[in-house]
């Protein structure tokens, strides 16, 4: 099984410019910014080859029209550059945005947050 938070974490990193990717949040991530969480929340797997991983994709910057930039670069960038391509020892099938970008809350009213769900289709090389 590919652990797809590990592999879309590099990839973003490697492929979106001055992005710094995560599966985490770190306690500085106001230092980090423009940052992407990326964060597996469910999805099926059929036990010996075909992930369906369902994952949500949040963008962090300082500001609104920032933060919106980043997560509307990383879907075009997903669709565009990831879907129907090998990465690493994976291949990615096919990606859908389940949920597309939008503002969400969050708690430091410095940093603002916007969100995106979707199900990335992988399975090993």
């Amino acid at each position: 099984m590919i652990d797809v938070e590990a592999l879309l974490t590099s990839w973003i990193e490697a492929t979106v410019d001055n992005v710094h990717a995560m599966s985490e949040t770190p306690n500085d991530l106001d230092d980090l910014l423009p940052a992407a969480k990326i964060r597996r929340i469910g999805g099926p797997y059929d036990g010996f080859r075909l992930d369906r991983a369902t994952v949500d994709v949040d963008v962090f910057d300082a500001t609104r029209d920032g933060a919106s930039a980043v997560a509307l670069h990383i879907q075009w960038a997903l669709h565009n550059l990831l879907a129907r391509n090998k990465t690493g020892d994976a291949v990615v099938t096919r990606v859908e945005t389940l949920t597309g970008p939008r503002p969400l809350p969050y708690d430091n009213s410095g940093l603002r947050r916007f969100g995106a769900t979707y199900r990335i289709t992988v399975h090993p090389a």
